[in-house]
C-alpha cells in the first residue's frame, strides 16, 4: 500500500516537532516570544527535510510535466527559512527578559488564541496613486458612516506626500483634498501613513508595518481597489470569527494551491480531515491540541511542484488569502518586519508579481502552526436569497476575477499566472511545507448557500465556534 510517512514517523524528531507545534497552540497561557517561535519553525523544516529524505523511490520523480521559470528571479533556497532562523538566532544573544518570560520584553509575541474583548478594529487601505482614490473614498465614506466599532483608520500612502498636494486632475484634487482634511483633523478616525516619509520605499509589505502602530489589536485590510465587502461580511461575521481565532489569518478572499503529486495530495487530504475533526469537536482555546502536521513539499529530492488555482476562490481547504477582506492580529506586523525575514521579503519585493499576500499568508501559517480561517464574502439581508444555486447570478466571482490581477498592471501580460506558479513554489520550497487548508467541510470547496444569512453562520447562533468567545449581550449584538 502507498505511504509517505515511515514508520519512524514517531522518530524522536518527530516528537520534538509535535511538542514545538503544542507549545506554539498553548500561547493562551503565556505569551510566545520570537525564539520560542522560531525554533518551531526550524523543527518543522528539519522534519519535512526528514520526512522528503524518507520518500521512497516509487514517489520520486512522478509528474508528467515541469515547473516553467516564467521569471528571472531565482528561486529561494530550499529550506532557507531554517538557516536564516538559526542565523539571526546566533548572532543576537537571547535578552534576560526573554528567558524569564517577562510580559513587556522587547520582542515579538504570538497573539492570543483567542480575543474575546476586542469590540474595536483599525481598518488599513494602501495605496500609491491618486487615480484610485474616487475608489476607494467612495465606500469609504460609508464604512465610516455605518461601521460599528472602526475606530481608527490608516491610508498607507507609498508615494511622495506631494502626490497628493499638488494634483493636477481637478477630478483628483478634490478627493486628495478630502483625503488630506481628515488626515489634518485631530478629532477624524483616519490618519495618513506617508512610508517614504517613515524611511520606507515603496513595498507592498507597508501595509504590515509595524511603524504604522494601530492603536486596536484587529487590523482590517483593503485594496485601494477593492472589493470592498459588505459590513455584514467583514464585521457581524468576519470580525466574530477572528474575535475566535486571533491567532491566525481570517479572510473571506482565498485562494488555494492544488497538489499534483500523489504523495502531496494524500498528505493533505489526512491533514484537512484531522483538522476537521478538531473544528468539528468544538475544542475552545487550544487546549492540549496537538494540530496535524504540515504536508512536506520536497523539491529537489522529488522534483515536485504545484500549481496555483487560478480558477476559482474556494471558501474552504484555502491556502492564501488576499489582502482585500482580511484581518489580522497587530502583533503579526513585528514578525513580518523582523530583521530575521529580510531575505524573504527583498525576494517578494523583487519578484516580478510581488507576492505578498502569499508570504503574508504562508509566514502567519508558520508562526502560528495553523491554517488560516475564511468566512463568506456575501451575506444576504433578505431571508429568501440564500439559494444554492444563485453563485452564477451574483457576479462575486467574475468581479473577484477581474480585479485579483490588480494593481501591478501584469494582468494583461502573457504568462502572468505562470509567475504566480513561480512564486508560490519558491516560498513554499523555503518554508519546506504547506498547512493543511482551511477547514470547515471535507467534501466541499464552497459555501452552501452560497449567500448565508446571518443566522446561518455557526459561531454567530449556537453552532461551531459559538461558544469560543463569551455570548454578547443582545443591546450590543451588532455593535462590534
Amino acid at each position: 500500500m502507498e505511504h509517505f510517512y515511515r514508520k519512524e514517523e514517531k522518530s524522536n524528531k518527530e516528537r520534538k516537532y509535535k511538542n514545538a507545534i503544542s507549545k506554539t497552540d498553548k500561547s493562551r497561557t503565556m505569551p510566545i516570544h520570537e525564539r520560542g517561535v522560531f525554533e518551531s519553525i526550524i523543527e518543522r523544516v528539519e522534519w519535512a527535510e526528514e520526512q522528503c529524505s524518507s520518500v521512497p523511490d516509487y514517489h520520486r520523480q512522478t509528474l508528467t510535466t515541469s515547473l516553467i521559470n516564467a521569471t528571472d528571479s531565482p528561486p529561494l533556497p530550499e529550506g532557507g527559512v531554517a538557516v536564516a532562523l538559526k542565523r539571526w538566532m546566533k548572532g543576537n544573544a537571547q535578552k534576560p527578559c526573554e528567558a524569564a518570560n517577562v510580559d513587556g520584553c522587547p520582542t515579538c509575541y504570538l497573539p492570543p488564541p483567542t480575543s474575546c474583548d476586542v469590540t474595536t478594529y483599525t481598518l488599513v487601505i494602501m495605496a500609491h496613486t491618486t487615480g484610485r482614490l474616487k475608489k476607494f473614498i467612495a465606500p469609504l465614506v460609508g464604512m465610516m458612516d455605518g461601521w460599528p466599532g472602526m475606530s481608527e483608520i490608516i491610508i498607507v500612502w507609498n508615494s511622495p506626500r506631494t502626490t497628493l498636494t499638488k494634483v493636477t486632475k481637478e477630478k483628483e484634487r478634490i478627493y486628495a483634498t478630502k483625503l488630506l482634511a481628515w488626515d489634518e483633523d485631530p478629532s477624524h478616525p483616519l490618519r495618513i501613513f506617508f512610508s517614504l516619509e517613515q524611511g520606507l520605499t515603496n513595498n507592498l509589505l507597508n501595509r504590515y508595518h509595524p511603524k504604522l502602530r494601530p492603536k486596536n489589536q484587529a487590523v482590517m485590510y483593503f485594496d485601494d481597489d477593492g472589493p470592498f465587502f459588505s459590513k455584514e461580511a467583514m464585521v457581524n461575521v468576519g470580525l466574530e470569527l477572528w474575535r475566535r481565532n486571533s491567532n491566525v489569518q481570517v479572510g473571506a478572499w482565498p485562494r488555494n494551491i492544488r497538489y499534483l503529486s500523489s504523495r502531496m495530495k494524500k498528505a493533505g487530504k489526512k491533514g484537512l480531515k484531522e483538522s476537521i475533526d478538531i473544528v468539528v469537536k468544538d475544542v475552545q482555546r487550544d487546549s492540549d491540541i496537538s494540530y496535524p502536521s504540515f504536508t512536506p513539499f520536497c523539491r529537489n529530492i522529488t522534483q515536485d511542484h504545484v500549481e496555483y488555482n487560478r480558477d476559482s476562490f474556494p471558501d474552504f481547504n484555502a491556502h492564501i488569502l488576499l489582502p482585500s477582506g482580511s484581518i489580522l492580529h497587530r502583533k503579526f506586523l513585528c514578525f513580518i518586519w523582523h530583521p530575521a525575514f529580510e531575505e524573504l521579503r527583498e525576494w517578494v519585493a523583487h519578484h516580478r508579481t510581488m507576492p505578498d499576500d502569499m508570504m503574508a499568508s504562508m509566514l502567519v501559517s508558520h508562526l502560528s502552526g495553523k491554517a488560516p480561517r475564511t468566512f463568506p464574502r456575501e451575506i444576504s439581508t433578505t431571508a429568501n436569497d440564500h439559494s444554492a444555486d444563485n453563485s452564477a447570478e451574483r457576479g462575486i466571482n467574475t468581479q473577484v476575477l477581474n480585479q485579483s490581477r490588480r494593481r501591478l498592471g501584469l494582468w494583461n501580460k502573457k504568462g502572468w499566472f505562470d509567475m504566480r506558479v513561480e512564486a508560490i513554489n519558491s516560498l513554499l520550497g523555503y518554508f519546506g511545507s504547506m498547512h493543511y487548508g482551511s477547514d470547515h467541510d471535507e467534501n466541499q470547496s464552497e459555501c452552501i448557500p452560497a449567500t448565508p444569512t446571518l443566522n446561518m453562520i455557526p459561531w454567530l447562533r449556537e453552532g461551531i465556534g459559538s461558544n469560543h468567545c463569551p455570548p454578547r449581550d443582545a443591546t450590543h449584538e451588532h455593535d462590534i
